[in-house]
């Protein structure tokens, strides 16, 4: 097995491993490695994070075939520049044909593209009818995105008045054959008593297409200055983890925090480092305004942080139901514990689901596999070995845009178990060194002092 690791053992002499580290953990995650590295990367699920014991995560280890701790560390969320996942839409506007039987397949569309293959002029060759600038339909150009499209997100000039509209959102990637991706999506901006409702978004739900139309089925005023942008779905890739959501389990009021109106109290598995967060209410055609707070673990009362304010809403119109926007989060801190305080009361409670990044951990393949990841334990830390410097050699070798492949995490092993979770008693330090030096010191003064007996004796 030819690995460029063998090159740089000298950066670990000084850092040695630990014999039997899995012992001193609660849970294992063997690791599947497909082929042959000299560095691997993995990231961490929330039942890895559930494991966990420290905050800073010094109690995540990654273990050879030996049970022998590996050079690993955690990394930055991203090494490199990763792809945007945000991407704005050129759109245009289709003439409107004047024949009354002109359908979705029947359009003849004069296109002109530039060398790369983007949209430069869309046109019809039939005649044209009149139409309520604005209100015709739209062609978004997605022929450059190589991801799938996740949602799209509509923004308009907001000033001066209340909007809303009602979109039919189809694709296709020949302008001629058209599917339906979404038949009917709502978007509005109100504001009302100092209250402001705002729905942009439209789920699209991985759907891929080179080219989205957006067909207008209400009678609504136009958007004036539209813009559109695509959000592809998150994919994870070697520099950059997906984001992950998570449901929030509803959980009972904490003795002696119950509050007026009712705060609705939930729990993620694991205390986690939310970026963003979607919040559903439960009744149709139901509004409130929310402050959602969040704690790292239950007992103290007043260690809730507020981390969003908005207003949520629920609103049916015949089959098609609008909620708000999925809310960025101010603070990125790990939290485990939730809180919903609505300013009005609230029949049922909401759907809550948290968004974030996972950690990732960097090691090296020291000795022979399989590996596995160990985690969860009050007795032991991490040491800190200089895998960054390792992989700039490795990159030195394989190439600068070179990045370790990532392992998949296997289903979990109880080792210790809840027993490492609990510290060791503190030890007793006895110096016997120092004892043994007065002992020796006691010794020769009682030879001498019986030595110079002896010559007194004599005199």
């Amino acid at each position: 097995m030819n690995r460029p690791l063998l090159a740089l053992g000298i950066l670990f002499v000084s850092c040695g491993v630990r014999a039997a580290t899995a012992d001193d953990y609660a849970f294992a995650w063997p690791l599947q490695t497909q082929g042959d590295s000299a560095a691997w990367q993995v990231e961490l699920t929330p039942e890895v994070y559930a494991a966990i014991h420290s905050e800073d995560l010094r109690d995540v280890e990654i273990v050879n075939a030996a049970g022998e701790s590996v050079p690993a560390a955690q990394r930055a969320a991203q090494m490199g520049t990763a792809a945007t996942n945000e991407v704005e839409l050129p759109l245009f506007e289709l003439p409107v044909q004047s024949s009354a039987g002109a359908t979705d397949d029947s359009l003849h569309l004069l296109i002109e593209r530039d060398a790369q293959g983007r949209l430069r002029r869309l046109d019809t060759n039939g005649s044209k009818a009149a139409a309520t600038p604005g209100m015709s339909d739209l062609i978004a150009d997605a022929s450059a995105l190589q991801q799938s499209i996740d949602s799209l997100w509509l923004s308009w000039d907001e000033t001066g008045r209340d909007a809303t509209a009602q979109f039919s959102i189809s694709g296709s990637d020949d302008l001629q054959q058209w599917r339906v991706l979404n038949a009917n999506a709502n978007v509005l901006a109100m504001r009302q008593n100092g209250n402001s409702l705002s729905r942009h978004q439209i789920a699209l739900n991985g759907a891929r297409a080179k080219y989205l139309r957006l067909h207008r089925i209400d009678n609504g005023a136009a958007l004036p200055d539209l813009h559109l942008r695509a959000r592809t779905l998150g994919v994870a890739n070697l520099l950059q983890p997906a984001r992950v959501w998570v449901d929030a389990r509803v959980q009972p009021a904490p003795a002696g925090e119950q509050r007026t109106p009712p705060s609705f109290y939930y729990e993620l598995p694991a205390a986690l480092a939310g970026e963003a967060l979607k919040l559903e209410l439960a009744s149709d055609n139901s509004l409130a305004r929310v402050t959602l707070r969040s704690r790292a673990h239950a007992g103290d009362a007043n260690a809730w942080t507020a981390r969003a304010e908005f207003t949520a809403f629920r609103l049916r119109q015949n089959d098609s139901t609008t909620s708000n926007d999925e809310i960025a989060i101010a603070s990125n801190a790990r939290a485990q514990e939730w809180r919903v305080d609505p300013v009005t009361p609230l029949d049922a409670a909401p759907t809550l689901r948290v968004a974030f990044r996972p950690d990732r951990f960097v090691f090296l393949a020291q000795g022979s596999g399989p590996y596995r990841l160990v985690a969860g334990s009050a007795r032991t830390r991490r040491g800190d070995y200089p895998v960054d410097a390792a992989l700039a050699q490795l990159r030195g070798k394989l190439g600068a845009d070179w990045q370790a492949p990532l392992a998949e995490l296997g289903a979990r092993v109880t080792l210790q178990g809840a027993a490492v979770y609990t510290p060791l008693p503190p030890q007793v330090h006895r110096d016997w060194k120092t004892w043994a030096l007065w002992a020796v010191l006691v010794g020769a003064a009682a030879l001498i002092g019986g030595m110079a007996l002896s010559l007194l004796r004599k005199k």
